[in-house]
This record gives C-alpha cells, sequence and structure tokens, in this order.
C-alpha cells in the first residue's frame, strides 16, 4: 500500500512513517521539498540502525505525494488544515483520508472549538472532492511514543468513517502498530466525540502532572 502523510515532518507523522514503512511505502510530505526528503532519510536511518525492515521512506511536496497513493493521513494543526486542503483539493481522487485534525483553543486550558459542521472531520469531508472517503483516528495517540519504532502501545483508536470498507482498511492498519486495539465509533458525525478528548486529555495530564496520556476501554 502506498501511503502518504501530510505534516510528516512532525513529531505524529514521524511515527506513523516508522511504524508503516515495514509493510508499505511511505511519502513525508511538506511545503518544502528539502525539509521533506531531510526527514525521510533520517526516520529512514533511524529504522536501520535498529535493525528493522523499511520498504521505502521518501520525502516529496504535499502536491506530489498525494498523487497515485491509498491512503492520506493527515497530520497537520487545524489553524493551517482549511488552506492547506483548498489548495491541494484538485490533486485528490479517490483516496482514503485520515483525519488525526483536532480543533481546539487554549486560554487557561485547552477548549474543543468545533467549525460549524460539528467536527474538524466533517468540515474536511466538505472540501475534499467526493470520490474521497474520510475516516478519522488517532487523536489521542502519543506522538512521542508512536516515533519510538519497537515500543509497544497500549492503547485503543476509535474509527470513524461513513465508507465501511475505507474504515475496515483504517482499523487493518491500525492492527499493525502492536497493540493498538482499533474499535468501530460509528458514522464519520460521530468523531466530533472523539476529536473532544483530546484537550481534555491534555487538561488532565497538565492537572495532575502526567504526560503521554492515551485511551484505553475495558
Amino acid at each position: 500500500m502506498k501511503i502518504a502523510i501530510l505534516g510528516g515532518t512532525g513529531s505524529i507523522g514521524e511515527g506513523f512513517a516508522v511504524r508503516w514503512s515495514g509493510k508499505h511505502e511511505i511519502s513525508v510530505c511538506s511545503r518544502e521539498a528539502d525539509r521533506a526528503v531531510k526527514a525521510a532519510d533520517e526516520y529512514t536511518m533511524a529504522l536501520l540502525e535498529k535493525g528493522l525492515v523499511c520498504c521505502g521512506i521518501t520525502g516529496c511536496t504535499n502536491e506530489v505525494g498525494i498523487k497515485d497513493v491509498d491512503v492520506v493521513v493527515l497530520s497537520v494543526p487545524y489553524q493551517g488544515v482549511v488552506e492547506l486542503l483548498k489548495s491541494l483539493a484538485p490533486c485528490f481522487k479517490d483516496q482514503i483520508v485520515i483525519s488525526l485534525v483536532v480543533p481546539m483553543e487554549k486560554n487557561k486550558w485547552f477548549k474543543y472549538s468545533p467549525p460549524k459542521q460539528g467536527s474538524a472531520a466533517l468540515e474536511i469531508k466538505d472540501i475534499l472532492p467526493k470520490s474521497v472517503k474520510v475516516v478519522s483516528a488517532y487523536h489521542n495517540i502519543s506522538a512521542k511514543k508512536l516515533a519510538i519504532p519497537d515500543l509497544v502501545l497500549d492503547y485503543d483508536v476509535v474509527v470513524c468513517g461513513d465508507d465501511e470498507d475505507a474504515k475496515k482498511v483504517v482499523m487493518e492498519l491500525t492492527k499493525e502498530i502492536k497493540n493498538l486495539r482499533p474499535l468501530d465509533g460509528g458514522d464519520l458525525g460521530c468523531s466530533s466525540m472523539i476529536e473532544s478528548l483530546t484537550p481534555f486529555l491534555i487538561n488532565l495530564a497538565i492537572r495532575n502532572r502526567l504526560s503521554d496520556l492515551g485511551v484505553k476501554f475495558l
């Protein structure tokens, strides 16, 4: 499978690149090609130094990266996602787009601040071509832990989407990351409930001097 990661030079993007590169071809995408290539080379070297398999991690611009891929991971801050996707919309065809995006703002504490559609996932669906299948997932995974490829992550991942086949693809990708358990969270309209957990967990961590919190349903 070919997977492009928009925001691939960030910490969460790095995590998906190193975790999935053992079985898939990964494109690390950025506005700046040189930055993406440098990050891809660093991720590859880190995997090789650990003796881990890498099917290929390449760096490229966003426009180049999303062409002819099966899955696009959207791991960019909410503040820039609308402008980015509007500029890239003509490059999309029928890919699965995984949204990790969480709209939130900070005063003293972090607060969930969804757009008029009710969630970032639904807003993203409105922007992209109708042939694109938007799935939301991975909002509450620790970027720091995800980027350590041999670290076991004992978390649950809630997956929401309107297209059942696309949702199954994302759930299978989730299973490839050791000990992550995918859970069907319903249609894309349910995404707001999962997105809103992110600021809650951040505030919980700050108040209780914790770090790298995740979600596990028992």
